[in-house]
């Protein structure tokens, strides 16, 4: 299987629920869900946690060596970009990596979903056709295949199927154009 240069995963409906425009802010605490994962809880006492298989999948990229060569991205359009950043460095996966640490680029801002890919491609030089992106909205994943990025949807977050699923199909994109 070919492996993708970059990872591009959205934060909202896709990496974690619920979004942050429906959190009522700071100031933020660490807690636990009821199954003991780490959750972000919001000064109104609601919780950010991540969604699906979302866990484990974070946890494989960050120690299993077949990904060393794999950089991950957070694209997301959210209108508070202090708040994401803050929820991503709280959480911890198990190696004790934050989530803001796991990733090489934070593109976390208003705006188009292209201009996130755009502005990662002219950093890192790495081509649209090797990054595979992961995000809740259709639209983003249309709009993205315009550049060449292999985009799947993701309607119930990152869960195992749909990981497997976005692997196997960046995969085949890539053995057509190679």
């Amino acid at each position: 299987m070919t492996l993708p240069r970059l990872i591009a995963l959205d934060l909202d409906a896709t990496l974690w629920y619920p979004e942050m425009y429906m959190l009522s802010g700071p100031p933020f605490k660490l807690g636990k869900c009821r199954r003991g994962r780490p959750v972000v809880i919001d000064r109104a006492g609601e919780e950010v946690g991540l969604l699906g298989d979302a866990w484990r999948i974070l946890e494989e990229l960050t120690t299993d060596e077949k990904w060393g060569g794999t950089e991950i991205a957070y694209v997301s359009r959210t209108d508070m970009p202090k708040w994401a950043n803050q929820c991503l460095q709280m959480l911890k996966l198990e190696s004790g990596v934050s989530l803001h640490e796991l990733a090489q680029h934070h593109e976390i801002f208003p705006g188009r979903k292209i201009t996130h890919f755009k502005r990662i491609h002219e950093r890192t030089g790495i081509q649209y056709n090797e990054m595979l992106f992961l995000d809740d909205m259709r639209c983003n994943i249309v709009d993205c295949d315009t550049l060449g990025v292999c985009g799947v949807y993701a309607p119930d977050g990152l869960t195992a199927k749909t990981w497997t699923k976005a692997l196997a199909e960046y995969s085949k994109r890539r053995g057509k154009n190679n």
